[in-house]
Parts: structure tokens; sequence; C-alpha cells
């Protein structure tokens, strides 16, 4: 399989070698500012008549001007693009963005995120190609006021997990949310309507005063709130053959593999079992092996929340509070059908305007992953 269609790779276009031309700009950025006066100046020169006239000035006499506000105004568009891409790239993304349909059906979108269904019973999400992925949440030590020996410890630990614990394929992918703040002020807000509080006056002062500051700290500061995941991705080959077995080494060497593969291929019932059960026991290591670090808790990430990732990253804002029901939020991102008692994902909505063509992002199970660049399954 190649890595431009490989679940598993996310392999950029470039890494931002354009040369420098006038200080952080580049010769891409100059053309992008300029592109816009150059259609003016073709406009008036070659498609509107030389006779037309605009409340008596030939539109001839108004090119310069309007080629002029024409490159402010693509200047202004390469100094606004972010940091993360270069002004041509988001001229093709923004296009694209207004051109594209902002929802596609399910097989189309598949194309982009490798979604083939969810597993509610067993918290796993299959990519098309048919590899499982499930998740861990993280909750970390704090560890602002640490010192330089207990950052160290946990450096150790940390790296102890990794040398001794993780014996497959991993992916450590983080991601904010917005701090709840209307949920936090609305408590205080509440009790301004409550008797003690309107008999009061200093008291309803006091908490008008709070909930204002409150706002505006905010406000300032951007709040949100960190959380950690550990993906797990289970393989058809990983359960297939024992590790460094005779099978393992046959079914690797191209064309004889391939045979090798068709004829020790177990049935699709007992592979999936096999897999959702490795897939069990590797949430259960990557836990345990977590708990070993002071300060650190885990929990395993059930089917709906870890579509919820899946879905808040391709539509980049946050769907549904992370403590609803997971049935609403299924019938709130696709249409479910039952299949001999196994959920199947049937329709998922997409929008395309996070899609870049060049870099597929993918579900990975070694580099890239579930979102970005993990969070595309």
């Amino acid at each position: 399989m190649s890595s431009a269609t490989d679940p598993a790779k996310r392999i950029p276009k470039s890494l931002g070698t354009d040369t420098q031309f006038l200080g952080k700009y580049s010769l891409t950025d100059l053309a992008v500012a300029g592109l816009p006066g150059v259609l003016v100046v073709l406009v008036t020169q070659v498609v509107i008549p030389p006779s037309l006239s605009v409340r008596g000035i030939p539109v001839s006499a108004l090119t310069i001007p309007l080629a002029a506000i024409a490159i402010a105004f693509g200047g202004l568009f390469v100094y606004l693009t972010p940091g993360y891409t270069n002004s041509l790239d988001w001229l093709g993304l923004f296009v694209n963005f207004h051109r594209s349909e902002t929802e596609i059906a399910h097989e189309e979108a598949k194309e982009y995120t490798h979604v083939e269904r969810v597993y509610p019973r067993h918290d796993a999400i299959e990519r098309t190609d048919r590899a499982l992925v499930g998740a861990v949440q993280v909750s970390p030590p704090t560890m602002a006021l640490a010192t330089d020996d207990e950052w160290a410890q946990k450096t150790e630990a940390f790296q102890d997990f990794v040398n001794t614990t993780v014996e497959f394929p991993i992916q450590i992918y983080s991601t904010t949310q917005s701090f709840p703040a209307d949920e936090y002020v609305g408590r205080y807000e509440d009790r301004l309507s409550d008797p003690d509080v309107k008999s009061n006056e200093k008291l309803q002062a006091l908490i008008e005063h709070y909930v204002d500051w409150y706002d505006r700290e905010l406000a300032q500061r951007q709040m949100t709130i960190r959380d950690h995941y550990v993906l797990l991705p289970v393989r058809p080959e990983e359960v297939r053959y024992e590790r460094a077995s005779l099978l393992e080494k046959l079914a690797g060497i191209p064309v004889l593999g391939i045979l090798v593969q068709i004829v020790t291929a177990p049935p699709e019932e007992e592979e999936r079992a096999a897999m959702l059960e490795e897939l069990d026991e590797r949430r259960r290591r990557v836990e345990r092996g977590l708990r070993g670090i002071e300060g650190c808790d885990t929990r395993p990430v059930d089917a709906a929340e870890l579509t919820r990732l899946v879905a808040e990253y391709w539509t980049g804002t946050a769907l549904l509070n992370p403590m609803t029901a997971w049935g609403s939020l299924f019938e709130s991102l696709f249409e479910v059908v039952d299949c001999g008692g196994q959920h199947e994902l049937a329709e998922l909505a997409v929008p395309r305007a996070r899609v870049d063509s060049g870099a597929e992002p993918t579900l990975d199970g070694r580099k890239g992953g579930l979102g970005h660049p993990a969070l595309a399954v």
C-alpha cells in the first residue's frame, strides 16, 4: 500500500523550505499579494471596453488606483496567513472551502476519515484498512510547581513505561476544549434571584462584580482545558501470527507472503474477536503502566467519546458536552443500523473544510493517527 493512501501514514507535501525574499515572506507570498492587482489590470485593459466610463472618468484611468487597492487586499491576505501554512496553500484551502459541499456521504467520507465502522460494545473504531483503534485518556500529575528533581523522576517513570510496557505501536494525542465558563458563572448568576441575595444589596453587588470580573478575566486569558489520550491500534496481522514466528517471516516476503496470508487467514469473525481481545489487553496494560507514575490517572475512552473526538477534529468545533449520553451523540453523528447484534456506521456527515488533498489526515497506528495528525480516522 502506498504512503499516499495508507491510513497509518501522514506525509506532508513540503517542509516549508521556500526561500525568504523579504523578511519572513517568500516569492510565493509576494506573488499571492500581487495576484489581485494583476487580475484588476487584465480586466480593465482586456475585458472592459476602453470607451466605458464611470461618472465621466474613463475606466482605464482607474486601473492604477484599483490595482493598488487590490494589491493591498492581497497583502492583507498574506499577512493574515496562519503560521502553519503558506499563503498559496491557504488560498487553495480558502477557495476549496467555499466551493465544496459541507457534508458528504459515508462512503465518500471514508476517503478522508478512513472510518469503516464503530463498535459501541467494544469501545473501538475500525479503520478502512481493517485495523481497530481504541483509546485511553490520561490525567497527568500537576507539574506547575514541580522541582527539577520531580520532573526528572516523572520523566524516568515515563521512560520506564515506554521501555517495559509498550511493546506495540501507540500514539499520544493532545487536544483542547473551551473552559465551561457559562456553566461555572451560571451558578453565581442563579444566586442573584435568591431571596437572601435580593434582600442584601451589598451581597448582590459583590456577586455582580465577581461575574463581570470573571468574564473579563476569561476573555483575557483565553482559558482552555487540555485533554491527553493514548491511541492504541491493532492490525489483523498482529493477531494472525505469533511474534517472530516462521509464518510471520514468510508473510513478509514479497509475492510469497501474499499467498501465505491467503492460505493462513482465519475466518473474519474469529480474527475480529481476537483483535478486540488484544485491544482490551493493550488498554489494560497501558492503564496499569501509566498509573504506576505517581499522580497519573487513566480511564478507558468509550466509543461515544472516541467518535466525538474524531467528529470534533473534522468539524473543528466542540459538538457535545463529554458527559452527554452516548445514545444522543450517535444520533447526532450518524444513523445506526443493527446488523446481527452489532451496530455499524451507516452515514457520517463530514465537513470537508479541514481536508487537504495533498496530505491525508488519517488514523495512524504508529506515526499518524486518530486526529491531527491523529484524529482523522
